[in-house]
Formats: C-alpha cells, sequence, structure tokens
C-alpha cells in the first residue's frame, strides 16, 4: 500500500509522492549515518519539478561549474548520507552534482556543485524533502507551555493525589503514584516543536519574542488580562478502565485564551516551526499519564505503555476544583529537563 498510495510530504508548498520506508522508523536504534538502509528509500520526483525555478542563491564557480550552500541540522546529514554513503552516490549519480556534507562531529553548511542550476536545484529539492521527511519520525525536543504552579493549584492538586491513592483509585488497576505529574512541572502545553540545532532554537526564541509584540500584546489590550481557570477532570480516550491519560479540564466558556492560543500556534506555523496536528489547540492540565511510570523514550517507542483504571475517578471528581491564576508567562520549553525551581528549563520565555 505504501507504493499505490505514497504518503504526500510538503516542501515549500509543493508536494511529493514519497513511498515510506522501515528504514525511517530505526533511526533511534542504529548508529551515526546508518540510519537508512533500504534499497529504495527516496521520494518520486516528476521531472517537470526538478527543471522548476527556485529562489535558492546559486553562485558561479570554477571550470563553469555552480555552487550552492544551505544549513541542514546536524540531525539530518545521516539520512543524508546513507548506509555507507549509498543515498548521497544516488542523489549525485542522479542529479549530476557533488554533494559535500560535514564531517561526523561537525557543523556547518552543505555544499552542492554541479555543471548546471538545474542540477544544484534537483539535488537541493530532494535533499528538503529527505529532511522534511525524516524530521516528522523524530520525537519532539521542544514545547510551548503555560506553567500552572500557582500554589492553591499545587495545593489542590496534592488534595486530589492523596485522595486518588487513599480512596478513590485506591485498589483500581493500574493506579500508582509514578502515575502523577511533579507538582513544580503542572502546565499547560499549546504545542509541541522539534528544534534540532542552535539555529533552530534561536530562531524558535526570536519568535516567541515577537509573538508577543504581534500577537500577545494586541490580543491582551483589546481583551484584557486573561484567568485560567482549572476544573474537572477528563481522559484522553473513550473507555475509563483502559486509561492511559487523565487531565485536568481549563475552563474558558468565552472562548476568550482558546483563541489566543490559537492564534499563538498559528504564529509559528506559519514560519514552520510548528506542525500543527489539530485544528484547536487543546487545554489542559495533564495530571496523570502512563507515560511518567516508564523508565525513558526507548520504553514509550515500543508502543503500549499499558493504562489504569479511572472510572471511579472521573464520578468523584468530576467537579473538583483545581483553582485559578492569571495568565503572567508563556515558557519555550525543552523537553525532559528540569531547572533550579523543578520545572522544565527555558529557551525562551516571555511575560504577559
Amino acid at each position: 500500500m505504501d507504493s499505490l498510495k505514497p504518503k504526500i510530504v510538503t516542501v515549500d508548498k509543493r508536494n511529493y509522492r514519497f513511498p515510506d520506508s522501515s528504514a525511517w522508523t530505526q533511526y533511534r536504534n542504529v548508529g551515526t549515518y546508518e540510519e537508512e538502509t533500504s534499497e529504495r528509500s527516496e521520494p518520486i520526483y516528476d521531472s517537470d519539478e526538478e527543471s522548476n525555478e527556485s529562489n535558492i542563491e546559486i553562485k558561479p564557480h570554477f571550470g563553469g561549474r555552480f555552487i550552492h550552500s544551505f544549513h541542514v541540522p546536524r540531525a539530518f546529514y545521516a539520512f543524508i548520507i546513507g548506509s555507507k554513503g549509498a543515498t548521497r552516490k544516488r542523489l549525485e549519480a542522479e542529479t549530476k552534482s557533488t554533494i559535500n556534507i560535514p564531517k561526523v562531529g561537525q557543523d556547518g553548511d552543505i555544499v552542492i556543485i554541479g555543471r548546471s542550476r538545474r542540477s544544484i536545484i534537483s539535488a537541493r529539492n530532494r535533499i528538503d524533502l529527505l529532511v522534511e521527511s525524516s524530521r516528522k519520525k523524530v520525537q519532539f525536543t521542544h514545547f510551548l507551555s503555560v506553567p500552572l504552579t500557582d500554589k492553591n493549584v499545587i495545593h489542590e492538586f496534592r488534595e486530589f493525589q492523596k485522595d486518588v491513592l487513599n480512596k478513590t483509585g485506591k485498589g483500581a488497576r493500574g493506579i500508582s503514584d509514578s502515575l502523577f505529574q511533579s507538582e513544580e512541572r503542572l502546565h499547560l502545553t499549546l504545542d509541541v516543536l522539534k528544534l534540532l540545532d542552535d539555529n533552530e532554537r534561536k530562531a524558535a526564541a526570536k519568535k516567541l519574542q515577537d509573538c508577543k509584540k504581534d500577537v500577545i500584546d494586541p490580543f491582551l489590550k483589546a481583551n484584557g488580562p486573561i484567568n485560567l481557570e482549572i476544573k474537572g477532570v477528563e481522559i484522553m480516550n473513550d473507555e475509563p478502565s483502559e486509561t492511559k491519560i487523565l487531565y485536568a479540564r481549563i475552563v474558558d466558556s468565552e472562548q476568550t485564551f482558546q483563541t489566543l492560543a490559537d492564534n499563538i500556534v498559528d504564529y509559528f506555523v506559519k514560519d514552520g516551526l510548528i506542525n500543527r496536528k489539530y485544528s484547536r489547540v487543546k487545554l489542559h492540565m495533564t495530571i496523570m499519564n502512563m507515560k511518567f511510570a516508564l523508565k525513558d523514550d526507548s520504553e514509550a517507542l515500543k508502543g503500549d505503555w499499558g493504562s489504569f483504571d479511572a472510572s471511579n475517578i472521573l464520578k468523584v471528581h468530576k467537579n473538583t476544583y483545581f483553582g485559578k491564576m492569571k495568565l503572567s508567562t508563556i515558557h519555550l520549553s525543552q523537553r525532559n529537563t528540569r531547572n533550579e525551581i523543578g520545572y522544565y528549563k527555558d529557551t525562551s520565555k516571555i511575560d504577559v
């Protein structure tokens, strides 16, 4: 079915047919520059696309040739090189170009040298598509977060945790203290990002600062301060006895914060920093998650994380009040980190 109905990948507003390969899923399990092992794991190109003009900078080079250089995060070099250099060799042969990639452990630009502009454009398009496709297979590194660590919210969270462990969830399948979020890390996630080098992190940090000026400040000026009220619990799936994630609802009856949250995410989507998965931001504060009980990401990648029975929790805590707090800060948080007070380290943050 991958061949009959290949995935469509969009790069720079152009669509490509991309037959997926199991090689991509091996990214996290093999050594440096040996991720791609299939004989054919590149996209299928239409010849017309390769002859299209491009706005990339191409300069004259020695011997009547042309040269083009561009930045790609080091994490993607392996996909461009392939197992034993097979992918790069194939790209060079098919596009009649030479592709120079920084050595292992080094950063720098990828350099394409070709005898014509068309060969360079063709090679650049193919590399762009390889990068875009492989990015979808990489774990996210950052997320836009709103800390929900007000002292009153933390107090109510503690009371909820005590009740679940000692009364409401006592004896229920799968429930243990390892499922609960750390109180100092309670937060609301707007969306996630994959920032794989300093250039991408700096771009996202600047985007957050620009977002405050262009989106958030004008919105708050027009609508006034936003209070986040946290009340009641729900689950991500449909069957309470097979719960994986339980969260507290963010009450937003006027849809004010919902609108602002969507506008913020849209601002990042425009620059390709966020690949929006859902049409709207889901406003929630995760308080129990099966993933919290796992040792590391490798266990999560294996598939099923297990589940717990939240049937009684949902009944008892349907309207439990966790508190209210003013929206005061938004962070570009680093996944799987802790700062000096226990919250996630930030690459950037803004006060609102």
